[in-house]
């Protein structure tokens, strides 16, 4: 698979790679994401990865499902701990749930013990109790929450035509999350109340991988790539990379900016 990488001019951390096909996206993230948590476990017991929702990451799970049911013996599959990046205010069975669509498209049939996977309880009618829940749960599986916050070794993010990831919208600002892990996200208009990783957490994990693909995108990524801004990618870009932490937007050739794009 013939892919293009480099660095993004002006952002510190921040790797876009390339790949020239929507199969070779869909192959190429799966061998990225298997290939982190095998560092990882090459050196820890256990890795932490959380997981973003929507349609775009659906192929690749099924990619990493076929890979990790095959050639991962269930001990190891075992030392994963899933957790996620945003939840939909909805009951783990609805259409719009993200932890409906993880485990139809990697947990079913990667063969994942419901044990290692940590939702976000997106039925529970109070979403500031669901956030205040998953925050201490994070706390007391990856570490308390002070005086930083608890690493997740990789998120698995998303990227929004309207700049936003994980369930931070535009109009948001890391100032917001005060000190908080998981915040609730109210609906506006016609967009469910969802639950989320503040900027904090997002932020201070070990890896952040962004994946992108298809033209509609290319105009967002384009300026969320660019050096001003104050859409949520933008803040979480410069949080991460003031705290050293790498991310990597992995694209398509239709997402790509610029001259990446051909």
């Amino acid at each position: 698979m013939n892919r293009l990488s480099g660095g993004v001019p002006g952002n510190a951390g921040v790797t876009l790679v390339r790949c020239p096909s929507k199969a070779d996206w869909i192959a190429g993230g799966a061998n990225l994401l298997l290939a982190r948590l095998e560092a990882r476990l090459s050196r820890q017991e256990t890795v932490s990865i959380a997981l973003s929702g929507g349609s775009t990451p659906a192929p690749v799970f099924r990619e990493m499902a076929s890979r990790l049911f095959s050639e991962w013996p269930e001990k190891k599959r075992e030392r994963i701990l899933w957790f996620f990046s945003d939840e939909r205010c909805v009951p783990p069975g609805d259409p719009q749930s993200n932890y409906r669509m993880a485990k139809e498209t990697l947990f079913a049939p990667a063969g994942i013990d419901d044990r290692c996977v940590f939702r976000m309880e997106g039925e529970n009618t109070h979403a500031d109790i669901e956030a205040l829940r998953y925050e201490r749960l994070l706390a007391d599986i990856l570490g308390p929450a002070v005086p930083h916050p608890p690493v997740i070794d990789i998120l698995l993010l998303g990227l929004g035509p309207d700049g936003h990831t994980a369930s931070l919208f535009p109009g948001t600002s890391p100032e917001d999350d005060r000190h908080r892990l998981v915040i609730p996200v109210p609906p506006t208009g016609d967009r469910l109340a969802r639950i989320t990783l503040t900027y904090r957490m997002l932020a201070g994990g070990g890896e952040r991988i962004f994946l992108v693909c298809g033209q509609e995108k290319r105009p967002i990524l384009e300026k969320v790539l660019s050096l001003e801004g104050d859409l949520p990618a933008q803040w979480l870009l410069r949080e991460a990379s003031g705290h050293g932490h790498p991310t990597t937007f992995f694209v398509d050739s239709e997402a790509a900016p610029g001259d990446l794009s051909s």
